[in-house]
């Protein structure tokens, strides 16, 4: 079980996609981060209902970690603020092809009984990927934790230990729901990426 999610991991590794690569070496551009924000948004919102549907382990700690996550989608919404996006435009954002797919997927394989696999593919590269966009975001585009970026301050060390509590609760064919997670959100990069600019 852990060789096959450790392979989801090392197939999908985020830090490897070229948009991850740009953000790192500040050429994305402002409309891309933005865009970004825009579409990221939809799974920030609905990262605490997928847990709410996680079963076994500690159902404190569960609940525990989609009231953190619920409180999250307010960072979220200041980094966006911090590249000059409006709450309202981040809440009322439309999603794009891949984003909702992505939803679909996490929706469908939560309510199958994978919830912990959903939220996990995404907690689990956060720590390095945060740290990775933290450098970024503060050496090219002037944006700390105490003005835009808590949200990723906040996940390089809050996912550690959210990632770990979820990869006990996977079972037998979680690599299956996990590895299709860490595909819908490789293809939503790509297609922020790929988007005209606006």
């Amino acid at each position: 079980m852990d060789e096959t999610l450790d392979g989801v991991t090392a197939r999908w590794n985020l830090l490897e996609h070229s948009f991850y690569q740009r953000w790192t070496e500040g050429t994305l551009t402002c409309d891309e981060l933005c865009d970004y924000v825009l579409q990221y948004a939809h799974v920030v919102r609905a990262v605490p209902a997928w847990l709410e549907q996680v079963r076994g382990g500690d159902p404190v700690q569960v609940a525990r970690h989609a009231a953190e996550e619920r409180s999250h989608v307010e960072l979220w919404e200041k980094f966006g603020n911090a590249l000059g996006l409006s709450s309202e435009a981040i809440r009322l954002a439309r999603a794009n092809a891949a984003t909702k797919e992505l939803m679909q997927r996490g929706d469908e394989l939560a309510a199958q009984g994978d919830a912990a696999a959903v939220v996990w593919a995404l907690e689990q590269q956060t720590p390095a990927v945060a740290g990775a966009k933290l450098a970024g975001l503060s050496t090219f585009y002037g944006i700390s934790p105490q003005t835009g970026a808590e949200y990723f301050a906040v996940h390089q060390h809050l996912d550690v230990e959210h990632s770990a509590e979820l990869r006990e609760l996977c079972r037998d064919g979680s690599d299956k729901a996990a590895a299709a997670m860490s595909e819908a959100l490789w293809n939503l990069l790509t297609a922020v990426e790929a988007a005209p600019p606006a």
